[in-house]
């Protein structure tokens, strides 16, 4: 998690709880929008994840969980922006640009930059993609 006050830290602790009870009744499934592509069938799921956190990429703690997630991590830009990039489990992989919970908490609930970045993911993600 990155570095923040203790505010954040209470939200943090509290939040991902509020969110498992909504996805549990049904308020959240399906999955977010832009496919990027597929996993290499040469990677396994963890080799994509290892590559990403070595990158900068961190656990998206305050995120809904899709449905057949197996992980979902974004890389936070400028302090206000995040990618973030979900790993299904048949292997397809969907990614976005969005305002970051911390940097922008009001416009990432309302999704109001919520858009493809399809040349940077793409490029970030490499041999680990089948398009």
């Amino acid at each position: 998690m990155s570095e923040y006050n203790s505010a954040w830290k209470f939200v943090y602790a509290t939040y991902p709880r509020f969110l498992r009870v909504l996805e549990r009744i049904g308020i959240h499934s399906g999955r977010q929008e832009y496919l990027l592509g597929t996993l290499n069938p040469k990677y396994l799921p963890e080799d994509l994840e290892k590559r990403l956190l070595e990158n900068g990429f961190e656990p998206a703690v305050l995120a809904w969980k899709d449905s057949d997630e197996v992980f979902g991590l974004r890389k936070v830009d400028k302090h206000v922006y995040q990618w973030h990039v979900r790993l299904y489990s048949d292997g397809e992989i969907r990614g976005h640009y969005e305002y970051s919970s911390e940097g922008n908490p009001v416009g990432h609930v309302f999704s109001s930059a919520f858009r493809r970045d399809d040349d940077t993911l793409i490029a970030m993600l490499d041999d680990y993609l089948v398009r």
